[in-house]
């Protein structure tokens, strides 16, 4: 929908200080001297101090201002009398969007003054200040939707009108007592839609839903869509590390975000003596509405570049039919070697907008995900895109260049009408197995024509020159991957997951585990009957992890899964059982340990061996201490050690003792070539340094266990840019000489965050350790090289 609301002429724009709680707001000021006056007024509701936070970052996302407000040094109840204030003032160059990000907690209340025309704020419409009056503007939304609305307080009682873009009232919302939700549904084709809807609001103490929006303000004239300038040109800064006279090339996407087809002006221009050109495509580029397209830029630094400067450049894109659907994102150009071969300092802290490109210049020509190794050492690793649904091939590295080798062809022999790939991206793992002949073995679940999912073993014997296809049952799967000392001379074992019944518990089901031992014959790849292991299985969590559920040597497959249970136990029930290829029996299957929480597929566990062949164990869990066991005699799973708790300290409240308590979910685990174990996960941390100001946040950390040794400390390696809930899709893997690699895909449930990235993966990585775990860095294509030679 075009709107026709603009933010024409304005000189100011802003709100008083009514707004509650932490979000963003969005200005989008024209070039030149920007002002923000912000205030605030405690609520003093609640104990503690209510301070708040201000960042600014501007189109290219760099931080460009910081304000705090410190609490106002009321200890007692009540609404401050005052409000306090602070102002950050700046020069506009870069056309686009400013992101103010506002920090607090829910005992205040902001609002801000600006010279920016265009203000929008983002997320909740949450207003408490009772004696303020005015008017809140929103994008109706195509369609029917739904206004919810409440009095927060006894201030917020009134009748509050919902008005169309000609003014004509459509619903009156009585909010005659508070907390009280009054809702009214808008039919599709309800109230005039070409400009901006409004509701009328006597007293600003209200809590207010409308569905599909989540851009809103308080002036029609400050108002501005921000859907076509949402992620219409990735990433928002790109850094490289150049020499003088050295040229590389970057490449940023250009999406069409508006609701028509449309054609951009798009140029890259650089500074100080950068040369920047936009390879292609020639510009204008003409694109239709939602696509997206790779921009190429070229860039050269000049041979009289000092080392240790900073070159910078901007490349912007303008919508040949509105001049304000404009955006830009930064060139950055270091002068120097790269940090990307230097060890990493730890953790690695990331800030807003600022990972590893931003921090250290990392830009692989690999694609970052899972990473394993064939029986010559050589690293594939299954081919994704920012996008948590899309793989199409295997990506090999070859001599010194990494080459695709797609499997849709073969999936669109086996599945007319293929739509594509659920999840492909990892969330339901992407691992890749290999037999003794080097064949290679990856598991997908198809998008078939009928709109049904089909899990699909794909097996390649020639390096994904050519595939078969093999069907398995339900949606959830593993195969038996390479840990330390489980090198096949078979087809490696496969685990599928077939839902029988559901549970009332949001993360358990009831499936049916069944073995697969894939086998040749006449050089066909034949799956074979299943072997049913356990018909009360909890099912698979290979998003994050990726745990092994398998271990293979000298014709036993040891098998590991959790169960559902009705019991008052204290955990999920983990179970071992071996299945003897001789004489094709599956052995009775035995109690390992209960991993909290009970019915949480989050807790499944993970088993490797040793190179004496002993079994080793770790239970999972969802926020509390792993537990590990191994066993008593080699390759034998009839008797254990007693489990003990992996991690005892990290997360400190006045609960716990000194050094706190462990809580651990997600975990992955292989065998080192010393026999050293080595785990990596997400570590809820707290209290326990200085990141976050003491709030809760998730690290990806990683633990060791020597042979016959306890476990170490918990050692973060990656620390989140924002408290709170982060998942990292981490994998960690161990290639063929003993290297450790953790790949990990960032996510945060930070909504305003989010809404910064149009998947659900912010940024990705690999780190290698080529000294048992001792230290990390980024991996290079020479790293994997570097192991190939030395194998």
């Amino acid at each position: 929908m075009a709107l026709l609301a603009r933010a024409g002429t304005a000189q100011a724009a802003g709100f008083p200080p009514v707004v509650r709680g932490a979000r963003a707001v969005l200005l989008r000021p024209d070039p030149g001297p920007l002002t923000i006056r912000i205030t605030k007024r405690d609520l003093n509701i609640y104990d503690g101090p209510d301070t708040l936070a201000a960042k600014l970052y501007d189109p290219r996302r760099r931080l460009v201002g910081t304000l705090e407000l410190p609490d106002d040094g009321n200890t007692g109840k009540g609404l401050a009398t005052e409000t306090q204030s602070g102002e950050l003032k700046l020069t506009c160059e870069t056309p686009g969007v400013y992101r103010l990000v506002i920090a607090c907690n829910h005992d205040l209340v902001f609002g801000l003054e600006t010279s920016s025309k265009g203000v929008m704020i983002e997320g909740d419409i949450l207003l408490n200040d009772g004696n303020v009056s005015g008017r809140l503007c929103f994008a109706p939304p195509e369609g029917a939707f739904e206004v919810t609305a409440q009095a927060l307080h006894e201030p917020g009682i009134q009748k509050m009108p919902l008005l169309d873009a000609k003014g004509t009232a459509l619903h009156t919302f009585d909010l005659a007592k508070p907390a009280a939700d009054q809702s009214f549904s808008v039919p599709a084709e309800a109230g005039a839609r070409d400009g901006l809807w409004h509701l009328d609001l006597k007293a600003m103490d209200v809590r207010i839903r409308v569905s599909n929006v989540t851009h809103w303000t308080f002036d029609a004239a400050a108002y501005f869509d921000p859907a076509p300038l949402r992620w219409m040109l990735l990433p928002y800064n790109e850094a490289r590390y150049l020499k003088p006279g050295q040229s590389a090339e970057l490449q940023y996407t250009l999406r069409n975000r508006t609701d028509r087809p449309t054609a951009f002006r798009v140029e890259a221009t650089g500074r100080d003596g950068l040369a920047c050109r936009v390879i292609e495509p020639a510009s204008p580029v003409a694109l239709e509405k939602g696509e997206a397209r790779t921009i190429r830029v070229a860039v050269r630094v000049p041979a009289t570049a000092k080392p240790g400067s900073v070159l910078e450049g901007v490349v912007s894109a303008t919508a040949s039919h509105d001049a304000e659907v404009a955006q830009s994102a930064g060139i950055e150009v270091r002068i120097g070697d790269s940090p990307v071969s230097r060890p990493l300092k730890l953790p690695v802290v990331h800030e807003r907008y600022r990972h590893e490109n931003a921090l250290f210049g990392y830009a692989p020509d690999y694609v970052p995900n899972e990473v394993y190794f064939d029986r010559q050492n050589r690293p594939v690793i299954r081919q994704r895109t920012e996008s948590a649904y899309l793989t199409n091939a295997l990506t090999l590295l070859e001599g010194e260049r990494w080459v695709e080798r797609s499997f849709v062809p073969a999936l669109q022999k086996a599945y007319p009408g293929y739509r594509g790939i659920y999840f492909g991206g990892g969330f339901l793992g992407a691992k890749v197995a290999f037999d003794g002949e080097n064949g290679a073995y990856t598991i997908v679940s198809v998008m078939t024509a009928d709109r049904k999912r089909q899990s699909v073993l794909l097996y390649t014997p020639d390096g994904g020159r050519t595939y078969t296809t093999h069907e398995l049952p339900g949606n959830q799967f593993d195969i038996e991957q390479f840990t330390g000392h489980n090198a096949l001379s078979i087809p490696p074992p496969v685990l599928a997951y077939r839902q029988t019944a559901s549970r009332p518990e949001p993360f358990a089901s009831v499936n049916d585990l069944l073995l697969y031992l894939p086998k040749k014959v006449n050089g066909k790849l034949v799956l074979g009957e299943p072997v049913l292991v356990s018909n009360r299985c909890l099912g698979s969590c290979q998003h994050s992890g990726g745990p092994a559920s398998t271990a293979t040597r000298d014709g036993k497959t040891h098998i590991v899964w959790g169960e559902v249970t009705d019991e008052k136990v204290p955990g999920v029930p983990t179970y071992v059982a071996t299945y003897d290829h001789a004489t094709g029996k599956l052995s009775e299957k035995v109690l390992l340990a209960y991993a909290p929480p009970i019915n949480d597929v989050h807790n499944v566990p993970a088993i490797c061996m040793d190179s004496q062949g002993y079994l080793h164990v770790v239970a999972g869990a969802h926020g509390e201490p792993f537990q590990y066991l191994r066993s008593l005699r080699p390759n034998d799973s009839s008797a254990w050690t007693k489990p003990v708790e992996v991690l005892s300290a990290g997360y400190i409240t006045d609960k716990t003792d000194a050094d706190g308590s462990g809580r651990q979910t997600y975990v992955s685990l292989v065998c080192g070539p010393d026999d050293t174990l080595h785990i990596a996960y997400r570590q809820w941390r707290r209290g326990v340094e200085p990141y976050h100001g003491g709030e809760t946040y998730a690290a990806l950390s990683v633990q060791s266990k020597p042979k016959d040794g306890p476990w170490g400390p918990a050692r973060p390696l990656v620390v989140p840019p924002v408290p709170g809930y982060s998942i990292y899709y981490h994998k960690l893997t161990i290639d063929r000489r003993g290297w450790l690699y953790l790949s990990y895909n960032h996510w945060t449930s930070d909504q305003s965050y989010q809404n910064e990235f149009p998947e659900r993966h912010h940024h990705r990585a690999v780190l290698v350790s080529k000294d048992d775990g001792k230290s990390w860095k980024l991996a290079e294509t020479r790293d994997f090289l570097e192991g190939i030679a030395r194998r």
